[in-house]
């Protein structure tokens, strides 16, 4: 800022001026100070202050650093005349679960690779009073202010709350979780806490008890007869044997006996499957799968496939994991077709295919309608006249081939980022504990090797854009 004196002769002389600069986030000002003309005069500090106040500045002014200058006044040097008060971060609150919620602790093992089904242990069981989760506020932190004197938030916390279901009550203070039943908890998908009883079925179940739904957990100690269903929010334990049935579990499912399938049979969990064995049956699980032995199955797994005790074979059927299969014998002596595939998420690949499959029969249907379309198209151009019916289906043609055409660059677009997601899938390992024979297909991501010669304890893995097979021991 310029300050001027005019003498009797009208003539101008320049003052001391400074030049202010803030800085982009508004936390620091800097002065610059230029000497008089002759003839002009010094600012004073009530000069200098009025003009901070005139630029705006309103906090954190520095008078030290304004009387340094006045008392040794340096010109054209930068004097950090203001300075802001930044704010304080505080933190995210925090839910600490008293109880396990990773349930992907693999069972047992025995000496001969073979699973206790009989002590498991992998169930998170409460007792009536139990604390299930402990909640550690946010700390919403302090607010700061810039040189203008505005103020200045801290970073945004995430701010939580418990969520539960029945049998649970919150202590006084809000910051805990107590059990008020003895039975099982699981932390569902919405992290919402759920403690429930067990149903216990001591029969089978069949046509006295008919399908099974139940919110939570089932044991049942009988067999599942074929062609009934059980559907659980938590964890399906069988004793007996299992046939053509559907189970469906939000937690785990442990076979005891293992699953005849008979082709209708159908295993899906949102955790881990255990099972005896698994034959004729398709299985779908969100967690590991273990068992002695899969026969002629259709197996998806998010987790690892164990099939690893004495005989532990995979016979016919496909196998598929994200991670890990390992396995003592696959495909047999007669050339059974077998599929080992690993490295890419089950639930993707199946998405990937079958939106393949609904593109190539989108395409399909708009070249035969374009077709009809065409035809119709060149009769009304030459002056022919359609019937009522053939206009009515002229129509619907057209308006199915415009639908079509709309969704199919949609359709293109979310094929290839799935297929760029399934590209950039690490890989996973199949392990083969004692023969691979001929007739096995085995496929890591995207590569792909057929068995053609007798192989013993292989592991195999992708080495570029092939599959190679390394010595396991």
């Amino acid at each position: 800022m310029f300050y001027k004196k005019t003498n009797v002769e009208g003539k101008f002389y320049e003052d001391e001026q400074m030049k202010i600069r803030i800085s982009e986030d508004g936390m620091q000002a800097v002065c610059t100070f230029f000497p008089p003309s002759a003839g002009g005069r010094l600012m004073t500090k009530e000069e200098l202050l009025k003009d901070l106040a005139l630029n705006g500045i309103k906090f954190g002014i520095v008078e030290a650093e304004i009387d340094r200058y006045l008392n040794d006044r340096q010109y054209y040097v930068d004097y950090i005349i203001a300075r802001g008060e930044r704010p304080v971060n505080g933190h995210d609150a925090k839910i600490i679960y008293k109880f396990n919620t990773n349930l992907q602790a693999k069972p047992k093992e025995g000496l001969d690779g073979a699973v206790d089904f009989y002590d498991l242990d992998i169930i998170a069981r409460v007792t009536a009073g139990d604390e299930l989760a402990e909640l550690i506020k946010e700390d919403e932190g302090r607010a700061g202010r810039d040189v203008r004197g505005r103020m200045v938030r801290p970073n945004k916390v995430e701010r939580l709350n418990f969520k539960y279901g029945q049998n649970i009550s919150l202590s006084d203070d809000g910051l805990h979780l107590i059990s008020e039943v003895s039975g099982h908890v699981i932390l569902d998908e919405e992290n919402k806490v759920c403690v429930s009883n067990t149903l216990v079925i001591k029969k089978d179940v069949d046509i006295s008890t008919g399908n099974i739904d139940y919110d939570g957990n089932v044991e049942v100690r009988g067999s599942v007869i074929n062609g009934f269903k059980i559907n659980a929010t938590g964890d399906v334990i069988v004793g007996g044997t299992v046939e053509g049935v559907q189970i469906s579990a939000g937690g785990q499912i442990i076979l005891k006996h293992g699953i005849r399938g008979m082709g209708k049979g159908i295993l899906k969990s949102e955790g881990n499957i255990i099972a005896k064995f698994l034959e004729n049956a398709t299985v779908q699980s969100g967690g590991y799968v273990v068992a002695d032995a899969i026969i002629h199955s259709d197996v998806s797994a998010k987790g690892d496939v164990i099939v690893n005790s004495r005989k532990g074979y995979v016979n016919g059927g496909t196998i598929r994991s994200q991670t890990l299969i390992r396995i003592k014998n696959a495909g047999s002596e007669m050339g059974t077709k077998t599929n080992l595939e690993v490295g890419v998420d089950p639930a993707l690949l199946l998405q990937y295919k079958n939106l393949q499959n609904k593109i190539e029969e989108t395409v399909q249907r708009m070249e035969m309608a374009g077709k009809s379309i065409e035809l119709y198209s060149r009769k009304l151009n030459n002056g022919e006249k359609l019937t009522p019916e053939k206009l009515s289906h002229f129509r619907v043609l057209a308006e199915e081939y415009k639908r079509d055409n709309d969704n199919i660059g949609f359709m293109q677009e979310e094929f290839l980022t799935l297929h760029e997601e399934i590209e950039t899938q690490d890989g996973g390992v199949i392990e083969v504990g004692n023969i691979v024979y001929p007739g096995v297909k085995i496929a890591v991501v995207d590569a792909v090797l057929y068995i053609r010669d007798i192989l013993k304890s292989v592991r195999f893995i992708k080495d570029g854009a092939d599959v190679i097979a390394t010595p396991l021991y």
